[in-house]
């Protein structure tokens, strides 16, 4: 290490080192320190003990990054290995069950082609015997509005029988409420609104809906609605109209005092339009 007269190069005035700078204590000038190579050298033996640990703790850095790096790569690798096995033991489970699963619909179906095959026979050799011991003749299901005009004494009924039963149904007032204070009656025949007949399969019904106007003595009027049903309507081998006979259909707002209903959507709702999504129910209007 070389001895340096360390003054100002821009006044001369002696330097001071200050850390590792140098500061000029007339103009304030700071320079660098000069360092040749036996500066370099002395400083490297005089911090020998700091160059090793910092070596040291650079090897010791890189051995626990390189123990990272391979315990990082074992544990992915052994990841991966045990989301393989979950797979293939998912893919076992999951073949076990289909094959579960199939063998039992198997059995279903298999059962169920047995059960009705079986059923099949059993209804085939009833009707066979029916058949044999005796000639039943089968009543038409299927009616149309056709059938019924085809039957004189039935149509006639549905277009005047009705009415007249109505009439004569109450009193020979034409009366239908009594009290101190109102009497309502019937003084004209009820009108025909609607009618139709609606097939279900094997079950048909004539559904016609009058209008009925009530007269109070102090002459006010009221219009109710009443609906009548011949309900299992057949055609027997004659060809004739068979049914259970006309009734009053009745809802929740029926009245029994007048012997009608208040609302007409109600008639219409409960016995025209119900089921109406059925496939084998049809609705002739005529």
């Amino acid at each position: 290490m070389k001895l340096r007269t360390l003054d100002c190069k821009n006044c001369a005035a002696p330097l001071r080192q200050e850390g590792e700078k140098l500061v000029c204590r007339a103009c304030g000038s700071v320079f660098e320190i000069p360092r040749d190579a036996s500066d370099i050298e002395y400083y490297r033996t005089i911090n020998a003990e700091d160059y090793i640990r910092l070596e040291l703790a650079k090897s010791l850095l890189a051995l626990e990054n390189s123990y990272k790096t391979q315990e990082q790569i074992s544990k992915e690798k052994r990841e991966q290995e045990y989301a393989a096995r979950r797979k293939r033991l998912v893919k076992v489970l999951g073949i076990v069950i289909l094959v579960e699963c199939l063998s039992t619909i198997f059995f279903y179906i298999l059962g169920g082609v047995l059960f009705f095959g079986a059923y099949s026979i059993r209804n085939k050799r009833q009707k066979a015997q029916e058949t044999t011991v005796e000639a039943v003749w089968d009543p038409g299901y299927r009616v149309t509005p056709s059938d019924l005009e085809n039957d004189t004494e039935f149509w006639d009924y549905i277009n005047s029988g009705i009415i007249k039963d109505t009439r004569e149904g109450y009193d020979s007032r034409g009366s239908v409420i009594y009290s101190s204070d109102e009497i309502w009656g019937v003084n004209t025949d009820p009108e025909m609104i609607y009618r139709c007949l609606i097939t279900e399969n094997k079950c048909n019904a004539l559904y016609v809906i009058f209008k009925v106007t009530y007269e109070n003595i102090d002459g006010s009027t009221k219009e109710m609605y009443y609906c009548c049903a011949a309900e299992n309507i057949k055609v027997d081998e004659k060809g004739n109209i068979v049914y259970d006979g006309f009734k009053v259909m009745e809802t929740d707002t029926y009245d029994l005092d007048f012997r009608a209903d208040t609302d007409l959507d109600n008639i219409y709702e409960k016995y025209i339009n119900g089921n109406e999504y059925d496939d084998d129910r049809y609705v002739f209007e005529f």
